[in-house]
């Protein structure tokens, strides 16, 4: 009973689509890429007149509609097939392939060229090439990859089938080939995929800048302060020692790290480990006596690109894997570490034909055709990177029958893409190297905790200074009174300017009067100006005192970051006033925090929480949780190597919390609200805040209510879990 429920919730991490439109035909060899939320595929062979094209088509993923582009016949490229296509910024790089050839007896060539699609104008570009002693051999079935403003093509074939073992690079900016250097492993699109990406989190990877500085800086003092962090990973080769952290919520020693203007001295934190402290968090710290930092992104640069990650899987039989990480090639001596003997895990992948892949958050995720003689699918894999532990991405049913092909990132949705045709035999195609894009199903991969964080918008400075002024009554001009009838005193110009609802309350309630005007200053015909005054300068927050606390830290910092706010029951309320202000960030940041905290204790709260406010990806992983806890537990590595390895993700630390405040002893609910105090008066639960006036409410009773969300739970509602697990007493 417990696994038919545990793959019915593995279904549920999928939708499969009917694509409409333009439907291209099936290809042999057409490239795949995402830029936003549409996915562009071009050229490739047919497969009914065996002919080459160089149509552009366009899926757009969220109405799954496509749409054949036209462009002028002398900008489009040649046809081709198996070349290969890039994103970069808001155009395609696309390079080499297979052609056709006027001079050739086969009529086929192999080509070199660069061609550049803006996806904005719709146009293309075609950089003429400078003869040099550093281009790049003609070739096809290559991989390719960017970092920074570099494209980097590795291996592939000649016109002979023979492999090209060297790795050239073209500046995107200079329109020039930089460099060539061999590389002695035959690489190809059979079996290897190239993956980098344009944006990074602040944790330590294999191959980041961050961790080879810290890595040769100190062996014998791990500075990072995660108090769960996993035993020292072993580079191959002579290479020094690395660190692997969960991506739970951090202390400011990590951004520390990433943010190196600012001071920092050294501490001693748990087990006598060496913590970096920054001197501006001893100075002002929070009432709860620390700070958190959740994990985010940053945009990678030209001067500080990420690397190149390199998988390779052959001998099927008996399947040999590597990964070799290519450093930014900003230099012609750039290095490449092999890292083929860190992998580990408590499954490996198997032999995947024809891989593809993308990099999410701080995960690799790489896909492909799993054939063997007792059956075939699609097989999805995620390769951590901060401990390279791989997991299956378990999919449920859903690519058991049909064909399905192809799979492509958008890491704008936190979804993998995979397409195909659920009605024909994956054999037959794959036979035909066939690929079809009548249905395309989307894989929530958020639902597996792998998700692309928030972005970074201020320093840590910054968000200190935040609070600082938060408790600076000088510079408040407004009060908050809370459902407990607290008082807190704020500054009505940084509210207004990060929550438009109570801008909305100002507005309304400002009357304005003509200004004073004196004789010596202003002549008697000029022109009346109007000023604004407020009659009132209190506004009620139907929340306890610490949800209202949390709240406006978060409005005067834009983050996360105090102990207060990281209280799950505090997430939960969080996240549900996000949805019902339709605060983007605020829901973003509130469900990676409680993605950190989901445990067993805490799995029905971030459930209901979830499914209130349609973060489908973390009800579905809280749901999982309460099935099966097990499945978070970390698993035993299967690995030759002498070292041990824990998982990244498998496991998740609960937050450090008061007694009192991690006990949900009961909840009270409205329409969209779960609360986790006991002693909340349901009648003003979900109430919108209103502007206090002694003789009348400023907003009707329809007004106070309009923003309250409506709409029911989701289609997870018809997924109940077991009621012992899931119960909550009513306070």
């Amino acid at each position: 009973m417990a696994s038919a429920n545990l793959q019915s919730i593995a279904d549920l991490t999928t939708t499969t689509h009917i694509t409409t439109g333009d439907i291209p035909p099936p290809l042999v060899g057409a490239s795949t890429t995402t830029v936003g939320t549409e996915l562009y595929l071009f050229a490739g062979r047919l497969v009914s007149s065996r002919r080459m094209t160089n149509d552009l088509y366009v899926l757009d993923l969220t109405t799954f509609v496509w749409r054949k582009t036209e462009t002028k016949e002398d900008e489009t490229p040649k046809a081709r097939y198996f070349h290969s296509a890039n994103p970069y910024k808001k155009s395609i790089i696309f390079f080499g392939g297979m052609g056709y050839s006027k001079t050739a007896n086969d009529g086929l060539c192999v080509l070199d060229d660069i061609n550049i699609y803006n996806t904005e104008t719709q146009s293309w570009q075609n950089p003429e090439i400078v003869p040099s002693a550093i281009l790049p051999k003609p070739r096809y079935a290559h991989l390719a990859a960017i970092a920074g403003n570099k494209l980097v093509v590795v291996g592939g074939q000649d016109m002979t089938n023979v492999y090209i073992e060297e790795i050239n690079v073209y500046d995107i900016e200079e329109r020039t080939w930089t460099s060539s250097r061999s590389f002695e492993k035959h690489c190809g699109a059979y079996r290897s995929v190239a993956i980098s990406c344009a944006s990074h989190t602040n944790l330590p990877s294999f191959g980041s800048n961050l961790v080879d500085a810290m890595s040769l800086a100190h062996d014998d003092q791990p500075i990072f302060p995660d108090p769960h962090m996993s035993r020292p990973l072993r580079r191959s080769g002579s290479q020094q020692s690395i660190q692997s952290s969960n991506n739970s919520i951090v202390s400011s020693a990590m951004s520390t790290s990433t943010h190196g203007s600012w001071g920092s001295s050294v501490t001693s934190g748990p087990s006598g480990v060496k913590l970096m402290r920054s001197r501006s968090i001893k100075r002002n710290q929070s009432t709860s006596g620390s700070y958190f930092r959740l994990s985010y992104t940053t945009t990678v640069t030209a001067e500080n690109p990420n690397p190149i990650y390199l998988y390779s899987n052959y001998n099927f039989t008996d399947v040999k894997r590597e990964l070799q990480v290519i450093a930014p090639p900003t230099t012609a001596n750039y290095q490449i570490m092999d890292h083929s003997a860190n992998m580990s895990g408590p499954f490996l992948p198997p032999g995947l034909r024809f891989p593809t892949g993308g990099i999410l958050g701080h995960h690799i995720i790489i896909s492909g055709t799993y054939l063997t003689d007792g059956g075939q699918t699609f097989s999805i894999w995620a390769l951590n990177l901060a401990n390279l532990i791989w997991t299956r991405i378990d999919t449920g049913s859903c690519f058991m029958h049909g064909s399905w092909n192809r799979g492509v990132m958008c890491e704008a949705m936190n979804k993998y893409a995979v397409l195909g045709h659920r009605d024909r035999s994956l054999v037959e195609d794959y036979n035909h190297r066939q690929t079809n894009y009548d249905h395309v199903t989307l894989v929530d991969l958020e639902a597996f905790g792998i998700y692309q964080p928030p972005s970074a918008t201020m320093t840590p400075i910054a968000q200190e200074l935040g609070l600082a002024l938060l408790n600076e009554p000088n510079l408040a001009d407004y009060e908050v009174v809370t459902l407990d009838k607290n008082r807190i005193s704020v500054n009505s110009h940084i509210l207004s300017q990060r929550w438009p609802h109570f801008q909305a309350l100002v507005e309304q309630q400002i009357e304005r009067v003509p200004e004073l005007k004196y004789d010596n200053d202003h002549p008697q015909d000029s022109e009346e100006k109007m000023v604004a005054m407020y009659k009132h300068r209190v506004i009620d927050f139907p929340e306890p005192y610490p949800v209202t606390l949390a709240f406006l830290q978060y409005l005067y910092t834009d983050n996360l970051l105090t102990n207060q706010q990281q209280q799950p029951h505090i997430l939960a309320q969080l996240l549900l006033l996000a949805d019902m202000y339709q605060l983007e960030r605020l829901k973003k940041l509130t469900a990676h925090a409680l993605h950190q905290a989901l445990s067993m204790t805490t799995a029905a709260l971030i459930y209901e929480t979830a499914a209130l406010s349609k973060e489908t990806g973390l009800q579905i992983r809280a749901l999982k949780m309460m099935h099966d806890p097990s499945q978070f537990v970390n698993p035993k590595p299967t690995t030759n190597n002498a070292d041990v390895r824990t998982s990244y993700y498998d496991a998740f630390p609960q937050l450090a919390t008061s007694s009192n405040a991690s006990q949900i002893t009961g909840r009270t609910r409205s329409s969209s609200l779960v609360s986790a105090f006991s002693g909340s008066s349901p009648s003003l639960r979900g109430v919108l805040p209103a502007i206090r006036d002694s003789r009348t409410s400023i907003l009707s009773e329809e007004s106070q209510y309009k923003l309250r969300s409506t709409k029911s739970t989701n289609s997870l509602k018809s997924i109940k879990p077991n009621r012992n697990i899931f119960a909550i007493s009513n306070g």
